[in-house]
C-alpha cells in the first residue's frame, strides 16, 4: 500500500487528532510530539518520526509509540524545501 504524501503540519494534525481521541481522561497535560523528516534509511520505512515524549503515569507515552507505529505505514512527509541564500 502506498503512503499518502502529507505536509509535516497535515500529519501533526492527524497525530494530534488520533492522540487526542486515545489519550486517557485522567491525562490533561500531554501533547503529541511535533513530526520532523528525515531521509528514509530504506525503501519500506518511513521518512518521518517525532522526538521522545516524556513518560506519563497514565500510558499516554505507549500510546504515542503506537501511534507512531500505526502511522508510519499510512504517511510519507514531503521533503522540506531548503530556500538557498543570496550572496
Amino acid at each position: 500500500m502506498a503512503r499518502a504524501r502529507v505536509s509535516a503540519a497535515k500529519l501533526y494534525a492527524v497525530l494530534d487528532r488520533e492522540f487526542r481521541a486515545l489519550r486517557p481522561p485522567a491525562c490533561e497535560a500531554c501533547r503529541i510530539p511535533l513530526p520532523y523528516w528525515h531521509e528514509a534509511p530504506d525503501e519500506v520505512s518511513a521518512n518521518w518520526s517525532f522526538g521522545t515524549p516524556v513518560a506519563c503515569e497514565h500510558g499516554c507515552h505507549v500510546i504515542m509509540a503506537e501511534l507512531l507505529a500505526k502511522l508510519w505505514t499510512a504517511y510519507e512527509v514531503d521533503v522540506p524545501q531548503v530556500s538557498k541564500r543570496l550572496s
